[in-house]
């Protein structure tokens, strides 16, 4: 997706921030306090996978109060004192595998019944490039940003 793109389908849901590393969307709960919560950021905005789930994600989660400040930042790691954490994308045998995932994000998809399979190290797989890991990977980014 291309920034511009990216852009149009953000700004429904608040005023997202161009800069030359790639775009940064903010949700910020100014009752609760701007205190940095969480940041999920995805490098390559060219996956089509992760603009789906984040916009998805984004539009869902608008419709709550969300204390602090939840940042989802497309082509860049954001500079954040809050929990980042990278969705990362690689094709590989048997589905996508998204990497360097906490500990706490596993927890989070097994409570909330997301369906996943264990990768090597730190990552998780779901079970393939499809609508169904869409909709898995845009649910396990609502609980994240809910329940972190």
């Amino acid at each position: 997706m291309r920034p511009d793109e990216l852009i149009e389908a953000l700004k429904p849901y608040g005023e997202p921030i161009e800069s030359s590393s790639g775009v940064l969307f903010e949700m910020v709960d100014e009752e609760s306090g701007t205190y940095d919560r969480i940041a999920l950021y995805v490098l390559d905005i060219n996956q089509e996978p992760f603009a789906k789930a984040f916009l998805r994600a984004i539009e869902d989660l608008t419709d709550h109060d969300i204390p602090g400040r939840n940042v989802f930042a497309f082509g860049f790691k954001p500079e954040f004192e809050g929990a980042v954490i990278e969705v990362s994308f690689e094709q590989g045998e048997g589905g996508v595998i998204l990497g360097r995932v906490p500990e706490k994000v596993i927890r989070i998809a097994e409570k909330n019944g997301i369906p996943f399979e264990r990768g090597e190290g730190e990552g998780i797989i779901l079970a393939g490039d499809s609508e169904e890991d869409v909709d898995a990977l845009t649910k396990l980014i609502e609980a994240v940003v809910f329940e972190w």
